[in-house]
């Protein structure tokens, strides 16, 4: 079992535990799944849409996904569809971070061998808890939200509206305090885009203790919780900077022999692995100290031969997938220590040391040879006495014949 300050000490130690195999792995599994199924709905939407939608998306952003809140000029049924990726990042991201949340959970309590495969069935368990606790916020929001709203309607009726609003102003101290409770819901429900897979995962619990626990730390702890985020924000920029540097340098160790060797080949592999990736790697070369790394020189392709072609194919996608990396490691880092985030607060709560878990007893089958004091023998085994019993019987009764003769 890990030993914790339970205090801000222990955030430093998130970097550590969110540098994990298994954490970045099944992180990165949810980025890849995503991001398939966001980029077939987009490209599927730009082809029903028709005309050269499809080629003018393809030529401005590749096979980068954009986001309808950066980028807002599309039609409506890619927009739809953007949101629909949107909401799959959105499940598939907190299905994950329950699992690495449940990986992080058993090795502070010394399971340091915990495996995938068990957490993709505790999130298959769980998962109706974790989404149940966002849809269960949202109702409670729009539950406190309807009474203002029906005033508001009924104050739009001819001649009687007026009537209907001057005498709802009577409650207005009512309405007041509403409004701050819907207030601490808007708080509660943006909390629980961080906690919540951490507490499902750290406490087993159901989706009312799961929304009763985000209120109770608000309340109690609401200074810590934001000196912890703040440094778990920071623990995150520095380690996924640092990996990020190291991620660039493999690269960079890794191509720079074949950019030596066969430069024109591989500005031209370049060049066209930008155009598939919307000019990433163009903004990418144009950052401070990247522009000397050479391996990141570009030159227009023109009449690309067809083995160029397919490794500018490979180079995008292994570039997808080294920032792909980066942000599950950052993904993984959020996670871990949010998880520990909650077992510090919970700590500080209410005593409970969620690390300190009994073992499941497990329960002994009794023996028939030994049955229970005071319990009366199964009607089965009579038989079988009295057999021995007549059995007794009769040999005393051969002993005395004998005897007599």
């Amino acid at each position: 079992m890990a030993e914790l300050h339970n205090d801000f000490r222990d955030i430093f130690r998130v970097g550590r535990y969110g540098f994990s195999g298994k954490k970045i792995s099944l992180h990165f599994l949810g980025l890849v799944l995503a991001y398939l199924i966001y980029e077939i709905l987009v490209y599927l939407s730009l082809l029903i849409a028709g005309g050269t939608a499809a080629k003018d998306f393809w030529d401005k952003y590749g096979l980068l996904p954009a986001l309808p809140i950066v980028n807002g000029d599309f039609e409506t049924i890619t927009a739809a569809a953007m949101g629909t990726g949107t909401l799959v990042l959105f499940v598939l991201f907190f299905s994950m971070s329950t699992m690495v949340s449940k990986i992080t959970m058993q090795q502070l309590r010394g399971d340091h061998f915990f495996s995938m495969g068990e957490s993709i069935g505790f999130a298959k368990k769980n998962w109706k808890v974790v989404f149940g606790t966002f849809i269960g916020l949202i109702v409670i929001f729009v539950l406190c939200a309807v009474a203002p709203i029906v005033v508001g309607l009924l104050g739009r009726i001819p001649v009687v509206g007026n009537i209907i609003v001057m005498l709802a102003s009577i409650l207005t101290p009512f309405a007041f305090m509403l409004g701050l409770l819907m207030a601490y819901l808007v708080v509660v429900f943006g909390l629980s885009l961080f906690l919540v897979p951490s507490v499902v995962a750290a406490a087993n619990s159901d989706t009312f203790e799961t929304v009763y626990q985000h209120f109770s730390i608000i309340w109690n702890q609401p200074w810590r919780i934001v000196l912890y985020e703040i440094l778990l924000f920071g623990v995150k920029v520095i380690c996924s900077a640092i990996w990020a540097f190291f991620c660039l340098a493999g690269f960079v160790i890794a191509m720079l022999p074949v950019r030596l060797l066969v430069p024109t080949d591989m500005k031209v592999i370049m060049g066209q692995a930008d155009k598939w990736l919307g000019g990433l790697i163009g903004k990418l070369a144009g950052l401070p100290y990247i522009e000397a790394v050479k391996v990141f020189h570009l030159a227009e392709p023109a009449n690309l031969p067809i083995a160029l072609k397919i490794a500018s194919i490979f180079m995008a996608i292994s570039l997808l997938g080294i920032m792909g990396l980066i942000i599950a490691y950052l993904l993984s880092i959020a996670s871990a220590g949010n998880t520990l985030i909650y077992t510090i607060l919970r700590k500080r709560v209410d005593g409970e040391d969620l690390l300190d878990v009994d073992e499941e007893k497990e329960e002994i089958p009794i023996s028939p040879a030994t049955p229970n004091q005071g319990e009366s023998q199964p009607e089965a085994a009579q038989p079988e006495n009295d057999e021995i019993s007549e059995a007794q019987s009769g040999s005393e009764e051969s002993t005395n014949n004998g005897a007599t003769e």
